[in-house]
């Protein structure tokens, strides 16, 4: 199989991974570091089934790993510059006419907590 067709399908599976809204705030509240899942689950603000499922998706596709701590299950991004280039994506947003100032003001916001998340 030629590389580049390689190439795109990964990619293809790995945007296929990220299509999901709760996936990306997932992956962002992981920029900064390990959370338990109690605390995924309150940041996100999901049942705690909702999460695992998520979290199962995304460490299926090694996205993230866990490691245990006792009873404790904590969860970190394999590469950290996943994070980074997803707050560079939402620069590719354009949203439509009727709701343009609200989305830009909203993805202004969260890149802006994003990336003073690193800071940190």
């Amino acid at each position: 199989m030629p590389y580049r067709q390689v190439a795109t399908r990964e990619l293809a599976k790995l945007l296929g991974v990220l299509s999901n809204p709760y996936r990306i705030r997932i992956l962002e509240e992981l920029r900064s570091g390990e959370l338990r899942v109690g605390e995924i689950q309150e940041r996100v603000g999901l049942r705690p089934a909702t999460v695992s499922q998520h979290l199962a998706v995304l460490r299926a596709h090694q996205v993230i790993s866990e490691r245990r701590e006792g009873r404790n299950v904590y969860y970190h991004l394999n590469n950290p510059e996943l994070a980074h280039w997803l707050a560079d994506g939402l620069n590719f947003v354009i949203p439509e006419a009727k709701e343009s100032r609200k989305v830009r003001s909203a993805i202004r916001a969260a890149k802006e907590l994003w990336l003073a998340d690193e800071e940190e």
